[in-house]
């Protein structure tokens, strides 16, 4: 009884310094676990053992106040903001600072701007937020390829995807990371930022802080999500009457039999025949599971999380699952010194997300395949050969019969130490380990490899390990100068080893790719590879009385991928900042909090090359003859080595101004920067007399210039009504300035359209951007009137018609030009919040300008030739017919018309708008579960609405995508999808 007399109950609100309610507050009974959090109305209650204690009130962006109970059973606080918070500190490169000091270009992006979505992967945050960085989903699969670049592409051969870095380890993969666990991002895009990464920093640098266990006892998170997927579009396709209809059309045109009598027509109008797109394509389901703990005490905190994704894809047969488990614990042990460590480990499943390209993709096939045949024929196995339409394989049997899987299971280990000598002189060590199993597997089975199974599998480890040692010294003197320095020793060594085997002609195909041993034939190969970089760095950031800022960084790297003449290079950058907001003329007009400008100067490096890359190769696989007795295998010199082969290196200027108005409530940033990329990566040919083949020669040159923009506002505050937007838009143009006189133009193939190409797809060459496409000039078909031009060409009006460059009266490769460019020049995103009492409205758009598409997918539909041999299109009944429609500029059916799907009649803007997300959320009152946390539920829909001219299912999905000399081609590449999302969030 006298325990239960003791328990006091406790109430009150909680209030910030203007007297607005704050919810989410987390109050908890001080050295307990026990707490609540304020409701919608900033409002808690709770229970406290006796009337002695004290109440700990902490919320991010406010100062945590600790208030003694003395016996009262009402509490209010007015809670303080955090003047930290305010001038907020950002992580940069080996260090962090305020956001007011830093005198390089930055993008940041913390939880609150993508909490209320229903993000997966860290390319989802940064799409649209982040200026200066474009992200493409190249293909809607889940899990599946993506496109980031931080301002432009700067390499032809080389890797042109930014660096990563999480909790200081360099070189992560952002697709193991789980967006549940990140606290916050930085994206580095000027050489001041990133050239501590020195011969990395050159694509940018996106930093990544995972969150932190808090003091005050023990939260809990749970987050549950379930969503559904739908393709974002389809074509128009021929019904299979209209198909009949159509191909007698054709027939009666080229002087051929009807192949269809009217009663077949008749019938198929009837029945409906067969529509391939919704064979291949379903309402696809995913789940999400999040579960959290974190906590701590004075000494020790902690955070545990968990996560479990499962999305089917829009296409049958296609997933993706990812397991992810985190584990962050940092103690302050005494005054000087700490320890944290990072423990994570993910497991990603890809099931057929990788769909393959040409006659192979089922999206194709469900283009090219009659609707008038049958998805199985009478025995109930699939139909193996369409009479009239694809000449390839059905595409149900091809989502099927086939397997192509990966598993890849990681482990990063991060552990750290710091001890602080004496005030503002601190030591840090950290020491890291990743470990990477990548397992790789595919079967093709009886349909569609024409009962010739085969299977392949390849077993991959990689483990890099990291020493980082960094010395930082921080003071002011006399309270004018502020000195920030760090001096790191750093060394990383990567090791990869693989093995491979295939096997043809299996026995027993039920056993798929589990049993290679029992083929007819099979090949096997192995691989190994090893790297290490060593690297001396420095920083030391100046600043006078807070207005006057320059920083300048040098770091030397030394790569075992060079050989000794050139291991070693230096990276430079220096910047400049002027506060004009603290001069006394300026700040006396209390118009700015802030207003910055700056400028920085820099190079980077990049190790575009492979770790052997210096050393001659040797062919392995050609038969020669010895003797006349027949060819035999042997080994000859391939391509030679270039010990002289050195760091590409970019050089980048940025100038910039930062301003805020309105005690926050408005915010500007601009930016612009040129950048030039030289000692560039290319292959020269060499002549046939002394061995021919290529050699890697550093020759090249690329320039991307562009400029920034980015507009935050509170827009609205009344009462309990809140709205804030943020905007961004970024230009680059992106320009190869020389391809060291090796030839005119260079070309790239990428052997996607299956045949359909007559020449490379793409050129790059001196004025030009890479990714230009190389083609015809499409100029419609041949009227009325032009009947005696188009004789010139063996044609004849209705016919397609052509630019002829050197007008010779033939079409042919002196006609080709370049015809569109397949990198993005403008990119864009407007993120809205709209906050009333316990709800919330998010509403988040995203487009890209200024890029062209070669649309094969369309081609390959509507040209009926080739593999496909009927056009499937609705549109082809708006053709040019002789007497009855002479204004199309599609071409008539005729046997004197040529098809050239490497033109501009193929070639279509794929700029687009697109709703990417918009989100509704409610807190429920925490009332409902007796106080003790917060219950959100919220749904969710993605890329509901996409403004676009393009023709082709998706603008952002592409089919190649690996290279920025070869983007854009659309040949059944996989769709982005809408997804309808609905949640409940969990808090204790």
């Amino acid at each position: 009884m006298s325990n239960h007399a003791a328990v006091l109950g406790i109430s009150g609100k909680v209030t910030d310094d203007q007297g607005q309610n704050l919810p989410g507050v987390n109050v908890v009974i001080k050295g307990t676990s026990q707490g609540t959090t304020t409701d919608v109305d900033g409002k808690y209650s709770l229970n406290a053992p006796d009337g002695n204690g004290t109440l700990v009130f902490s919320y991010i962006g406010f100062t945590t106040e600790e208030v003694p109970i003395n016996n009262r059973a009402t509490i209010d606080v007015s809670l303080m903001p955090d003047i930290q918070s305010l001038s907020e500190v950002v992580v940069v490169g080996y260090g962090t600072q305020r956001k007011t000091d830093v005198t390089g270009s930055l993008a940041s992006i913390s939880v609150k701007e993508f909490e209320a979505q229903p993000v997966t992967r860290v390319d989802q945050i940064l799409q649209g937020r982040a200026t200066g960085v474009q992200v493409t989903n190249a293909s809607g699969a889940p899990g599946g390829g993506v496109r980031i670049r931080v301002r432009g592409a700067n390499s032809i051969f080389g890797d042109n995807n930014p660096l990563y870095v999480v909790d200081g380890y360099v070189g992560a993969d952002f697709t193991t990371i789980n967006p549940n666990d990140i606290e916050s991002i930085q994206v580095l895009k000027d050489a001041s930022s990133t050239a501590i990464y020195g011969s990395r920093g050159a694509n940018g640098v996106v930093i990544i802080t995972t969150k932190r266990g808090a003091k005050g006892g023990i939260k809990v998170n749970y987050n549950r999500q379930v969503s559904t997927s739908n393709v974002i579009g389809l074509y128009n396709t021929l019904s299979a009457g209209d198909f009949a209809q159509v191909v007698n059309e054709r027939a009666a045109a080229t002087g051929t039999s009807q192949v269809f009598t009217q009663n077949q027509v008749d019938e198929f109008r009837r029945t409906g025949g067969t529509d391939w797109q919704d064979e291949i394509f379903r309402t696809a389901l995913g789940q999400e599971h999040q579960l959290g703990v974190s906590g701590g005490n004075e000494k020790t905190t902690f955070l545990i999380s968990g996560n479990y994704l499962n999305q089917e894809g829009i296409i049958q047969n296609t997933d993706y699952q990812r397991y992810s488990i985190r584990s962050n614990i940092a103690s302050q042990v005494s005054e000087k010194f700490s320890l944290r460590l990072n423990v994570t480990g993910s497991r990603l499943i890809n099931h057929n997300t990788g769909i393959l390209t040409g006659t192979s993709n089922p999206v194709v096939q469900a283009l090219a395949w009659s609707p008038t045949t049958p998805v199985k024929d009478a025995t109930g196995g699939y139909t193996m050969n369409d009479p009239l339409g694809s000449v390839g394989t059905n595409p149900v049997a091809l989502i099927n019969d086939r397997q192509i899987d990966q598993e890849r299971s990681l482990g990063n280990i991060v552990g750290g130490a710091r001890y602080e000598f004496i005030k503002g002189l601190a030591l840090d060590v950290q020491l890291a380990v990743n470990y990477l199993n990548q397992q790789d597997k595919t079967f093709n089975g009886n349909f569609v490899s024409r009962n010739n199974p085969s299977a392949y599998r390849a077993s991959t480890e990689q483990i890099t390990l990291q020493s980082t040692n960094a010395l930082s010294y921080k003071r002011t003197f006399n309270e004018v100068h502020t000195i920030d320095a760090v001096g790191v020793f750093e060394t990383q060594q990567f090791t990869s080893n693989s093995f491979n085997a295939t096997g043809n002609t299996l026995k027993d195909a039920s056993l798929g790719y589990y049993n290679i041993g029992l083929a007819g034939s099979y090949a096997i190969g192995s691989g190994y590879s090893k790297w290490t970089l060593l690297s001396y760095l420095g920083r030391v950031n100046y600043s006078f009385k807070d207005k006057y800022l320059i920083s300048g960084t040098l770091r030397r790297d030394g790569s075992s991928k060079f050989q000794k003449s050139n291991r070693y290079s230096v990276f430079p950058s220096i910047a400049v900042g002027w506060r004009v907001s603290e001069e006394p003329f300026l700040k006396n007009l209390n118009v700015f909090n802030n207003f910055k400008i700056r400028g920085s100067w820099g190079l980077t490096g990049s190790q575009a090359i492979n770790s052997y890359a210096t050393q001659s190769t040797y062919n392995t696989s050609p038969l020669v003859a010895f003797n006349n007795t027949g060819a035999s295998s042997g080994i000859m010199l391939g391509n030679p080595g270039n010990p002289k082969l050195k760091w590409e290196t970019t050089e980048q200027f940025n100038i910039g101004a930062e301003m805020e108005f309105l005690k926050g409530r408005i915010t500007l940033e601009g930016d612009y920067f040129v950048k030039n990329t030289t000692d560039l990566l290319l292959n020269q040919p060499l002549p046939g007399y002394v061995g021919g083949g290529n050699i890697a020669q550093n020759l090249g040159e690329i320039q991307n210039k562009g400029w920034e923009f980015s507009l935050g506002a509170t827009v609205l505050e009344v009462g309990d009504f809140n709205w804030t937007s943020a905007f961004n838009i970024s230009n680059v143009k992106n320009t190869v300035v020389s391809i060291g006189g090796i030839a005119d133009k260079l070309f790239t193939n990428t052997n996607v359209g299956a045949g359909m190409s007559t020449q490379s797809e793409y050129v790059y060459a001196p004025g030009q951007a890479l990714g230009a496409y190389w083609g015809l000039k499409y100029l419609g078909t041949w009227k009325p009137g032009q009947a005696d031009e188009a004789s010139r060409y063996g044609e004849k009006t209705g016919d397609s018609r052509y630019q002829d460059l050197n007008d010779d009266g033939a079409i042919n490769t002196q006609d080709f030009q370049i015809i569109g460019s397949g990198i993005p020049r403008t990119s864009a995103g407007w993120n809205n919040t709209f906050t009333y009492k316990g709800l919330t409205l998010n509403i988040f758009f995203q487009g890209i300008f200024g890029v062209d598409k070669l649309n094969y997918t369309r081609a390959a539909a509507i040209a009926g030739s080739a593999d496909a041999r009927q056009p499937i299109l609705e549109d082809i009944k708006n053709r040019y017919i002789p007497g009855v429609n002479e204004t199309s500029d599609i071409p008539a059916f005729s046997i004197t018309n040529r098809v050239y799907t490497q033109s501009t009649r193929f070639m279509e803007k794929g700029d687009f708008v697109r709703l990417k997300n918009i989100s509704l959320s409610y807190n429920l009152p925490s009332s409902w579960i007796r106080n003790v946390g917060t219950i959100r539920v919220f749904v969710s829909g993605t890329n509901l609405i996409t403004i676009t001219k393009y023709k082709g299912i998706d603008p952002e999905s592409s089919s190649v995508n690996g290279s920025d000399t070869a983007l854009g081609i659309d040949y059944g590449a996989y769709p982005n999808s809408k997804i309808y999302t609905a949640g409940l969030n969990l808090t204790f």
